[in-house]
């Protein structure tokens, strides 16, 4: 270690893994898609997300908590129209660009309000890079144990009851636009198929 060579911080809490993320939607205090790198850090006890450099301006940390997480799923990236016309993809599900490389965290905040983070991996060069530690992200998950440690659903009582509230509730969501047309359709066929 040089005389002038930077010391690094040690909190003692290391990050299981760390990813690059940015961040797509889903607060309520950050309503548009931001450009910028987020530190995407799985902790022993929670997700840790770090602003960077390029997020600082508008990304606060932010700790999730494994038991305020319902779920966490990995989803096909939406194509812009621009993308899908420049590479020559328009219309075809299964091209390059429609990887899932995207993540949806779904946890309950401090205030009790039901949230739907939305981010785009960015470790990984290409798309098909980022869906590949997409994956590895999921294996790591499994590894560690961390879904385990989610947020427990309760059964529904009577069946339908609470089935047609969680629909109502993505109803909301898509409202709001932090659910796609795509997503609110996708998650009501899986809540129907439960009755």
């Amino acid at each position: 270690m040089g005389l002038f060579a930077k010391k690094e911080e040690t909190t003692g809490d290391v990050p299981l893994e760390t990813y690059k993320v940015v961040y797509k939607g889903g607060l309520a205090s950050l309503p548009k898609a931001k450009a910028g790198e987020i530190k995407f850090h799985l902790m022993s006890d929670e997700f840790r997300l770090e602003p960077t450099v390029g997020s600082r301006s508008y990304w606060n940390l932010l700790r999730i908590p494994y038991q305020a997480v319902n779920d966490l799923r990995f989803v096909v990236r939406q194509v812009s129209t621009v993308e899908s016309l420049m590479s020559g993809v328009a219309g075809q599900p299964d091209s390059d660009l429609a990887q899932a490389n995207n993540i949806h965290l779904d946890y309950v905040d401090d205030a009790g309000v039901q949230v739907l983070l939305r981010l785009e991996m960015l470790t990984g060069l290409t798309v098909m890079g980022q869906a590949k530690k997409c994956r590895e992200l999921d294996d790591r998950l499994r590894v560690h144990g961390i879904r385990s440690k989610f947020r427990v659903q309760p059964a529904p009582a009577g069946g339908g009851g609470d089935i047609a509230g969680q629909i109502a509730q993505l109803a909301a969501l898509r409202d709001q636009g932090v659910l796609t047309p795509q997503e609110f359709d996708t998650k009501k066929a899986e809540l129907l198929r439960r009755l």
